[in-house]
């Protein structure tokens, strides 16, 4: 358009190295990949997109080779090991911000590996042969809950930093466990709660 590179620069509100690199066919650095990265981009992006739709979370320093639907990434053993593997993981992390690294819920892994596609599908079918002629408003859903009632102590104590060592704390045992049942139907209603005291 008859501007200086540095002319165009100022004008576009960029540096005038950026541009005379764009001329130059020199990409930019967020589409190259850096070095120090063992995920391409596109690799990259399948691993996020697999840790943000399934409920089974790899562990933090297995990420790079933890799911079955992205390459997998070449060892970091000759680099720093298992403390670079976490570091490239946390990278990941601070990239995208819907993935995190959280505290996991244990389940023992019997039950863990029978849930599958197959095992979901085969239940609801039994479901919905055997139970499927109820009647929304008639199915109920029960969960139960409780608090601890009554005067108690704190329960922190100082002693022996053996595990198999008890420390035992004398109280007046004057707390009761209180229930409470709660439900509702499969159209919503909420049915009134029930309440279960210890009996005397």
């Amino acid at each position: 358009n008859g501007l200086s590179q540095h002319e165009a620069a100022q004008k576009h509100g960029m540096p005038q190295t950026t541009l005379s690199d764009r001329l130059r066919g020199i990409p930019p650095k967020s589409e190259v990949t850096h070095p120090g990265r063992l995920l391409s981009k596109s690799q990259e992006a399948r691993m996020i997109d697999y840790l943000d739709t399934s409920a089974r979370g790899p562990r933090l320093c297995s990420i790079p080779q933890s799911s079955p639907r992205h390459h997998r990434c070449p060892p970091t053993t000759t680099r720093q090991g298992t403390a670079y593997r976490c570091t490239l993981a946390s990278q990941v992390c601070e990239r995208h911000p819907p993935i995190k690294n959280k505290v996991g819920k244990r389940q023992e892994s019997s039950r863990f590996n029978c849930l599958t596609p197959a095992a979901v599908n085969w239940y609801f079918n039994i479901r919905e042969r055997e139970y499927g002629w109820i009647k929304p408003e008639n199915t109920v859903n029960v969960d139960e809950g409780g608090i601890m009632a009554g005067f108690g102590l704190d329960s922190l104590v100082i002693g022996n930093s053996d595990p198999k060592r008890k420390a035992f704390l004398k109280g007046s045992q004057s707390r009761t466990w209180t229930s409470f049942l709660e439900a509702v139907t499969a159209t919503g209603r909420l049915l009134k709660p029930g309440i279960i005291f210890k009996g005397k």
